[in-house]
Order: structure tokens, then sequence, then C-alpha cells
């Protein structure tokens, strides 16, 4: 028995005995009143009559009198009835209204609902705690990527808003306190079908509750958190939680990457933005000297950056002991920090600003990161611009200042996030990729735009097995061989290609980059795809179908039904015999 059903009999229990006794008593009443009958003689209503005339009066529909006139005694017993039933109807009823608005009540009814939506799931789901910025960034794309999401928001409000949004799939929602163990296992948490559970809260401290937690109920679950903060990144991944994001970090190494390789940079946004938007154009960072306004983690983790690649820093904030802790540390010895806000043009000139070749506005203040840039271009039209938006709100106003990077900590880790759920290969090609020099980025930027054009394609992971890819696994057990280039064939017409481009292959423990054409597959294997949405399900029915797969191999479509397959072949025997004849003529 569910909490609601409980509810209502334990609240409902006294009206529900008043009522059955109040129509006992009315009913015993009237079999005992005497009555006369339309000969005038002595009558009593029988068990029927009294329950069906008590029926219709206690429900004030008054029908009449049956099945006779009534005597004086018997309309006296009437009237005691209709007190009897009438009230004790208006207290049951009153009890229901007070029952509905009771906030146990309500609270019961809302998480009664909102299991019957999680088993309503026949698919994987992900849990999503915190529905913020990244929440709903990461709820969007996941749901286009067709895997179902549940979600745990502290505020009620936000909760409210979610059916208003444009989600290609119902999202099954609660407010809670994604700390409390009880609410994390009523959404799903030891469920069998929840596969991943994301943090991404606004506090380091709910996400590293919700880290153990999940960890210590369910070991084997895959866990990913957002953490700003060395201390609790340390502490989730002493709890074994398989992923820990730090927006600034991450950030950071972009950065880094950009000012290493524009090319590479470039092949990053373009594989891991989100699918089928124009791309960005490619940014060029000139070396030279660099002004950071706000020394705080974000500052921290560019300076870090920078100082390492051997450019001259200057910092610019108001903390005298961030000056003093600075100055302390002898890797300093060639930068300076100057106390100040940064949005000031004093402030500016001193970190001369009029040869610095970038400023980053790191602030924790929009407002102020804003004015560090228009600053900025009035002193150096030319400088070139990071800045930090912590705002979802102030997009806008970001876009006006034309900078030409914006950190956006919501974005980063949604981008990261999306990235590990649809395709964790995606980081082992990154990796790998950081490794090549400038040119093979630009021949691979090159040969993707050549087969894709200029939109940012989708990326998938093939996973060579019996459950993901059944049919391509049976072909492989028979002996045959299948190339990667079998794999862009066209199921529907095998002269065209599909617009998709194979990134990696993992075989064990072996990465290889862009593998080519004739590489054979084996069982087991992984292999990374970019490319069109229409190239993700092509591909992906075929990997099902046995026999789109023997046509795109063998250049022979073979049908599915039996029938079929026996009038093919009687087809081509005609044919062949056709051919024949031709010959001897």
């Amino acid at each position: 028995m569910n909490i609601v059903t409980s509810l209502i009999l334990r609240q409902m229990r006294t009206p529900i005995i008043i009522v059955i006794l109040g129509y006992s008593i009315a009913i015993l009443g009237m079999t005992l009143t005497p009555g006369v009958d339309d000969h005038g003689n002595p009558w009593h209503m029988s068990i029927f009559d009294a329950i069906y005339f008590v029926s219709f009066t206690a429900t004030t529909i008054g029908f009449g009198e049956i099945p006779y006139e009534f005597s004086n005694a018997q309309r006296m017993w009437v009237l005691v009835t209709i007190y009897i039933t009438v009230v004790s109807w208006f207290y049951a009823l009153g009890k229901i209204v007070s029952l509905i608005q009771d906030p146990t009540f309500k609270e019961a009814v809302r998480k009664n609902t909102f299991s019957r939506e999680i088993n309503n799931i026949h698919g994987e789901f992900i849990l999503i705690c915190g529905f913020g910025e990244t929440g709903s960034a990461l709820a969007q794309t996941l749901t286009e990527h067709h895997l179902s999401t549940v979600i745990i928001e502290q505020d009620q409000d936000i909760i409210n808003t979610i059916p208003m949004r444009n989600y290609t799939a119902s999202i099954p929602s609660i407010q809670g306190d994604a700390r409390d163990p009880e609410q994390l296992i009523l959404a799903g948490l030891k469920h069998p079908l929840c596969t991943a559970v994301i943090a991404v809260t606004a506090s380091d401290k709910i996400n590293l509750k919700v880290s153990i937690t999940s960890k210590l109920l369910n070991p084997n679950i895959c866990v990913i958190s957002r953490s700003e903060i060395q201390t609790f990144e340390d502490n989730m991944y002493s709890f074994g939680t398989n992923y820990v994001i730090n927006p600034f970090q991450t950030f950071a190494n972009i950065f880094s990457m950009a000012m290493h390789s524009p090319s590479l940079f470039l092949l990053y946004d373009w594989l891991t933005g989100v699918p089928q938007t124009d791309l960005t154009n490619p940014i060029y960072i000139n070396k030279g000297h660099w002004i950071i306004c706000g020394f705080g983690r974000f500052g921290k983790a560019l300076y870090e950056r920078i100082n390492k690649i051997g450019h001259p820093i200057t910092i610019i904030d108001p903390s005298e002991t961030e000056r003093e802790n600075f100055i302390a540390k002898a890797q300093n010895k060639h930068n300076d920090f100057i106390l100040g806000t940064g949005f000031d043009a004093h402030t500016l000139q001193l970190a001369r600003i009029e040869k610095a070749v970038g400023i980053i506005s790191g602030t924790n203040n929009d407002s102020n990161n804003l004015s560090i840039i228009m600053t900025a271009r009035d002193l150096n039209p030319a400088i070139f611009v990071v800045s930090r938006q912590n705002q979802k709100t102030n997009e806008p106003l970001f876009d006006a200042t034309d900078a030409e990077i914006v950190m956006k900590p919501s974005d980063i880790i949604a981008r990261k996030i999306r990235t590990l759920i649809t395709a964790p290969l995606m980081i082992s090609f990154l990796n790998e990729a950081s490794k090549q020099a400038s040119e093979w980025a630009n021949i691979s930027i090159s040969r993707l735009s050549g087969a894709l054009g200029e939109r940012r394609p989708n990326v998938w992971t093939v996973d060579v097995n019996e459950h993901k890819t059944s049919s391509l696994q049976q072909v492989l057990k028979y002996g045959r061989t299948v190339r990667i280039g079998n794999l862009l064939s066209d199921p529907r017409s095998r002269e065209k290609n599909l617009k998709s481009v194979p990134l990696l292959l993992k075989r064990g423990n072996k990465l290889l980059l862009m593998p080519t054409n004739e590489i054979a597959i084996k069982p087991q294997d992984q292999i990374l795809f970019c490319g069109t949405p229409d190239a993700e399900r092509s591909m992906k029915w075929m990997f099902n179908n046995i026999h789109s797969l023997n046509y795109i191999m063998t250049f022979d479509d073979t049908p599915d039904a039996h029938i079929w397959r026996k009038l093919h072949k009687f087809i081509k025997k005609q044919e062949r015999r056709s051919r024949q004849r031709k010959r001897l003529d």
C-alpha cells in the first residue's frame, strides 16, 4: 500500500464510519416504522425499498414517497433520516477538502506521481541534481540524444517552469534537497536503469554530498560532479567520483590550447560545441604582455597557463593578501601585481595597457567585467579580450562587447559533461590530438570541412558488441571482413557515402587517430565518428540490420522476408539464364 492510499484511509476512517452508521440507522428505522398500504392495511417497508429510499433522500435527489404514501410516523423518521445522512455527508466532504489541502497529503501525491513517472521510463536514464543554467543545458542536450533524464531541484519555481521548456521529451522532476539520501533513492539512484548521477548545483558542498551518497549507495554508478574548489575536488575523487569538472581549470586548458595551436582549438570547438550550429572563426593570439584583472580562482588558473608559456603578466586585484602571497613566490618575480580594480583608466595605464596584447576581465562581478572591457578597449582598441561571464542573463551585454573569448562556467561544464555522456571517446581523441603538430590539426579540419560542410557535426561512438551492434558482431563471427570504409557507405544507396568521418579507433589500450578506410574492424573495437544527424541514424540502423549490412558489403540487396528472398533468387536465376542465352545467340 502506498503512502497516498494510507493517508486517505487514515484521514477518512472516521467520516466513512459515520456515513455508514447514519445510513444503517436510517435504513433500520425505515423498515421498523409502520405505514399503511393502498388498502388501509398495516405495512412495513422492505430492506431493499428502505435502501433505495434512503439513498435518494440522503443525496437530496428526492423522488418521493414509495411504494405507498407515508404515514405521519414514517414522515417523522424521514426528517430524522435527512438530518442524519446529510450532516454525515457534509462532515465527510469537509474532511475530503481538508485532506486535499493538507501539505503532507500534497507532498505524498507529488512523490507518488514522481515515482510512477520514474517507473514508466523504459530505457536508461540519467539523474541530474540541480537545474540551474548547467542542468537545463544538459537536459536539453540529453533529451535531443534520446536519453531520458530525471531532475532534483530545490527551487519549486524552477521546477514549475520545466513543462514550459521546449524539450523533446517529458522530464520527471521533483522539488527536494539532493543531499537527502531518501530524495536520491526516490529519484532513481538505486534503479537498475539509472546509469549516471550528475551533480551540478551551485554549491560545492551539496555536490560533494551527492557524490559521496551516490557512490556509497550505488558503487557501480557513474558520478559526474561540478567543483570549483580544489579541496572539494580531492574529496570527491577520494570517494570514487568518476569525473570532477572544474570550470576554471577546464577553461584554462582550452585557453592554453588556443594560445598553443589555434587549429587545434578550432577542432575542439567544432567537435564539442552544440551540434548543427555555425562554426566560430579561428582565434589567433599574439605573443606579448598580458593583463589579468581579478586574481581569484579564474585568474589564477589562467595565470598558471600564460606564465608557463613565458609571457609577461600584470595582475590587477584589490586584495593586499593576494599581493603579498604573489610577491612571496619566486616564480612570480618577473611579473607585476597592482592593487586596484581594473575598471578605471589610471590602473590600466599603470599596467601598460597601451602595450599589452591581451586583457582578462576575470572577476566574479559581471558589471565590473563589462567596465574593464570597455575601459580597456578605449585605451587600446586592438587588445585581445578574454572575459568571464557569471550570469546567463547578461549574455546579450557580453555579446555587445565583441570580446574574442567569453568564459561561461555553465556552458563549459555542460559542454564537457555532454561529451562525457554522449561520446566518451572524444576525451581520448582530444588528448591524443593535443600531442599532434598544428599541421595535423589543419589537415584534419580540411578533411572535416570537405566532408561535412561548415556546421558543427554530431559525434557518436560505435561499440562493436552484441548489445549495441548485433548485426555487425554477427557478421564478424562468421569470419567476414568489415572495413571502416564499408561503414561509411549509405545503406539506402551504396554508390553514395554517408557524410561522416572516423575520428578515433580504440582497440584494447591502443588508440589510432583518424583511422583509414582500409582498416578491418574487430570485435570489442570502439570507433568515434562525427557527421550529420542523418548519417548517425543510418549508421546505427545499419548496425542492427544484417541485410542492410550485407548490402553495403557485397553490393547485393538481400530482402528481409522469406518469400521475397525466394522471389529475389528466382529473378536472379532468370537474369543469369537470359544472359547465357544471349551469349549463345
